[in-house]
């Protein structure tokens, strides 16, 4: 642990007088993996935090709420996990201050650094405090310290560029020469232990690769390829990983082929001999963004190790997919108009009843009825932060099951509409109203009499019947009186209103049911005046929450306690 230094710890100026609070500081240290576990000019984890610390202790009014560490996450993306769990707290309002060493611990690109200082914070009203660069948002004044803070930024961001081109130069140049491997070797090879940067041939697992190639070859197709190795038990891609010690997971042992595994397995030159560089690039330097690129693009170094499927094979497959491309984009052009008529009724509102993520519309029908187009489950497609299982519905099953549960709904409505228009002016219509109207008309009487009353004290008071002692004793009882019965006749006054709502036509459940009773189908007015949300549960089964739920209620309620529920729903 570095010792602690309180000179930097004086640099930054004290809370301002003006403010009497304390604040939730979260403490946020990070590495990057350039200087991961080498020379880190005292910009360890625990150099950063220990700083930190030192500052913290000398300024009550900075009360710590946790430390956040991204080891091994560089300054350029702030998409790193500690970050990103600190901003959740921060959009919770659990802290509302950020303290970091130095500016260049908490990013280098200049321009979402300066919008998270100059914009997202200042929106969230939190504080940030850089130690070494003497900055605190509460001072920035148009000095000339806070004015250097988006100079310093832009240091950053071109110190990160200057690293990324040197790094990438000295990559290319060892690619060029065939000194570079993947980070991860493609299924069927390892690491070569006898020629340096060579790859060797894994014979456990190379036939599960030669017969995927001679399958496909043959025109089996990828779901029935899965089956096939799945039904023998073949090892996968992730199993072998956690086999070789490559990876630990638990979840890894036991995973099944899916078909685009043998999608990506098929169309990579490795199984031909041929080293590939170049097939996801990104260069901060040359303002490139991680993409895929075309083949033509690649970077290959041919004959390079020993091959496992003949070039031949391999051509007849790369054929193969370049015909099904090809019939793919004359189908998908043909049919462009009649897609693009496809509308998503159920946008931002179908959800995973299982993990409450977002179902995701998938447009695959290349045909105007739209009878393969389905939602599937965000939880499971981002294979990141897998969350949950493979499952989806076809986007026809599920407006038709929303339908049908707004057409019980016109029914029901249908129902309530000619028992309403029976019970009004009947007795037991009456006997509630008035039963509302007579709770209201006794708490105002009573709350008359209290105010009275409390009037009536200050003229006792003043003319010596109660002196100061019995005065005081006696209000306070009656303002609890008062507040009380006040309290009471509000709600008296609500539940009125809320019967005298739900027995007139402005009833909004019963109104939005007749603007959509004569509807044939699903469109886009019918679900955004009815629909809440969709719930997808694994299985096919959905859940519909409708709009005016409330009012959908209460009328059932009332027409429930003046006739029963039963004769209600069957008319």
């Amino acid at each position: 642990m570095a010792r602690k230094s309180r000179k930097a710890a004086t640099t930054v100026a004290e809370v301002p007088q003006h403010v009497a609070t304390v604040f939730n500081t979260a403490i946020y240290a990070r590495l990057s993996i350039v200087n991961s576990g080498k020379m880190d000019n005292g910009d360890s984890i625990e150099n950063q935090i220990s700083y930190c610390m030192s500052y913290l202790e000398e300024r009550p009014f900075l009360k710590l709420y946790e430390v956040f560490t991204d080891n091994g996450e560089k300054g350029t993306n702030f998409d790193r996990p500690e970050f990103s769990r600190m901003m959740d707290l921060v959009r919770a309002g659990k802290i509302n201050c950020i303290l970091v060493k130095d500016l260049s611990r908490f990013g280098r690109d200049y321009i979402e650094a300066g919008e998270y200082l100059e914009k997202i914070f200042p929106f969230l009203g939190v504080r940030f405090i850089s130690i070494t660069d003497n900055f605190d948002s509460f001072n920035t004044d148009g000095s000339e310290e806070s004015l250097l803070i988006p100079l310093k930024n832009m240091i950053n961001d071109i110190y990160a560029k200057d690293i990324s081109r040197k790094i990438i130069t000295s990559f290319r140049a060892r690619q060029e020469k065939g000194e570079f491997l993947p980070g991860f070797v493609p299924y069927g090879y390892v690491k070569s232990k006898t020629v340096q940067y060579g790859l060797d041939i894994d014979e456990e697992v190379a036939d599960h690769v030669r017969n995927i190639y001679q399958w496909k070859a043959e025109g089996v197709s990828h779901g029935e390829i899965c089956r096939r190795l799945n039904a023998v038990g073949a090892t996968t891609p992730s199993m072998r990983k956690v086999q070789l010690g490559i990876w630990h997971a638990e979840k890894y042992k036991t995973t099944e082929w899916f078909p685009r595994s043998i999608v990506d397995m098929l169309k990579k030159p490795y199984y031909v001999g041929d080293l590939v560089y170049g097939r996801i690039p990104k260069s901060l330097y040359e303002g490139v963004r991680m993409h895929r690129a075309p083949r033509e693009e690649w970077r290959v170094i041919s004959n390079h190790h020993e091959p496992i499927v003949d070039r031949e094979l391999f051509e007849r497959v790369q054929a193969i997919f370049a015909e099904t491309s090809a019939i793919y984009k004359v189908t998908k052009d043909k049919t462009q108009e009649a897609r693009a008529a496809v509308i998503n009724l159920f946008d931002k509102k179908i959800y995973c009843g299982d993990c409450g993520k977002r179902m995701r519309f998938i447009k695959r029908s290349m045909r105007a009825d739209n009878r393969s187009d389905y939602y599937a489950c965000a939880g499971y497609i981002d294979t990141r932060k897998r969350t949950c299982t493979r499952h989806g519905m076809l986007y026809a099953d599920v407006k038709e099951a929303v339908f049908a549960t707004i057409q019980q709904q016109v029914n029901v409505a249908a129902n309530m509409e000619r028992l309403l228009s029976q019970l009004k002016g009947s007795a037991g219509e009456r006997n509630i109203r008035d039963r509302y109207q007579s709770e209201i008309n006794n708490l105002t009487r009573q709350l008359g009499k209290v105010a009275t009353k409390r009037e009536g004290l200050y003229e006792s008071y003043v003319e010596g019947v109660l002196d100061n002692q019995e005065y005081l004793f006696a209000k306070a009882q009656y303002d609890d009186q008062y507040a009380a019965l006040s309290i009471r006749l509000d709600e008296a006054r609500q539940k009125k209103e809320c019967f005298d709502r739900a027995f007139s036509v402005n009833n909004e459940w019963l109104s939005a049911i007749r603007g959509i009773k004569d509807a044939t189908e699903l469109d886009a007015e019918v679900v955004d005046r009815l629909i809440a949300a969709v719930y997808v549960f694994e299985g096919k089964r959905i859940e519909v929450k409708l709009n005016y739920k409330e009012d959908h209620q209460l009328l059932l309620e009332l027409l429930d306690e003046m006739m029963g529920k039963e004769a209600l729903l069957n008319g």
